[in-house]
């Protein structure tokens, strides 16, 4: 994680080995590692290898900015205390050009009384919560591409189809063949890889998602009786519908997310047509909700589907 953009892990995550554990002793568990027993099931050991860590880096994205907006909360509650108001004023200081128009120097741009500058810590809390709901859509992002190209190094076949890519599989017979070659096939591969990842974000996040679902026979679990693979695919639509709006500075609801807010698995999501775009801790809350289930989802997905191979 990137300590520079405040990308920390909050949470962690440990693996325990359960055999060498009293189960009633066991403290709560997210998600199962399934160790291979035959190749074809490697992928599958290697993505639910990587849940855990992936909910961890999801669940402290979401917590980061529910700090951030807390924080915000116990400012304005700070400012508007008239003790406080009494002998204090909240000041803003920025770099601004000194008197000699040559040098700069840190000035109050911003001099507000105390209840002002709750009101405006207050005022800001949207917007935490919007950047919130863009930071996990990005880690979401990540986490379907990732598996998905994990499966993928497993199972490149699919990406080297065509006479565009004769050379690749030329290659590839070549690092099968002779191990002085690999570092060239790995560099080749990767790049074909980036470059399908770079197409694919133009498909949109849910279709990407369904298609590796489609291209892994994943199905829906069997024990699920509410959603499937299809509903999960429509939620991640409309977080990307409500990330979009976002980016793209929206300040209504378009009439696209209005009407998927319409339907079932909408989340937490109740726009109308042309109201004002407002994002609330509520709705950030319902997308970290999300990204949990799915995960937990997954990994049944997975199990389920190594079952399929007994």
């Amino acid at each position: 994680m990137s300590e520079g953009r405040g990308d920390i892990d909050l949470v962690g995550h440990n693996i325990i080995f359960v055999p060498n554990w009293d189960a009633q002793f066991l403290p709560p568990i997210n998600n199962v590692i399934i160790k291979a027993t035959k190749p074809e099931e490697k992928w599958i050991e290697d993505i639910t290898q990587q849940i855990g860590d992936r909910r961890a880096k999801l669940r402290s994205t979401y917590m980061r900015w529910a700090l951030a907006i807390n924080g915000l909360e116990v400012a304005a509650n700070k400012y508007a205390d008239p003790k406080w108001a009494v002998e204090n004023q909240f000041l803003v200081t920025s770099l601004r050009l000194s008197d000699d128009k040559v040098n700069v120097a840190e000035t109050v741009i911003t001099q507000w009384d105390g209840q002002t500058a709750a009101d405006a810590h207050l005022k800001t809390m949207p917007m935490l919560a919007a950047f919130g709901i863009i930071d996990l859509y990005a880690n979401l992002e990540e986490v379907i591409f990732s598996i998905y190209r994990t499966y993928l190094n497993h199972y490149p076949d699919s990406l080297l189809r065509g006479d565009e890519f004769r050379e690749f599989r030329r290659l590839r017979r070549a690092a099968n063949s002779d191990s002085t070659q690999r570092s060239i096939w790995e560099d080749a591969w990767q790049d074909r890889l980036n470059n399908w990842q770079r197409k694919r974000l133009y498909d949109g996040l849910a279709k990407v998602f369904k298609a590796f679902c489609d291209e892994t026979g994943l199905k829906t679990p069997s024990v699920y009786r509410n959603t499937t693979i299809e509903t999960w695919s429509f939620s991640i639509n409309v977080i990307s519908l409500v990330r979009n709006a976002l980016v793209h500075g929206a300040t209504t609801v378009p009439d696209e997310l209005a009407d998927a807010c319409t339907q079932p698995f909408s989340l937490m999501f109740k726009f109308k047509r042309k109201e004002p775009l407002m994002i609330s801790l509520h709705h950030l809350q319902g997308v970290d909700l999300f990204c949990e289930q799915l995960l937990d989802a997954l990994n049944i997905c997975l199990i389920e589907r190594t079952d399929m191979d007994a």
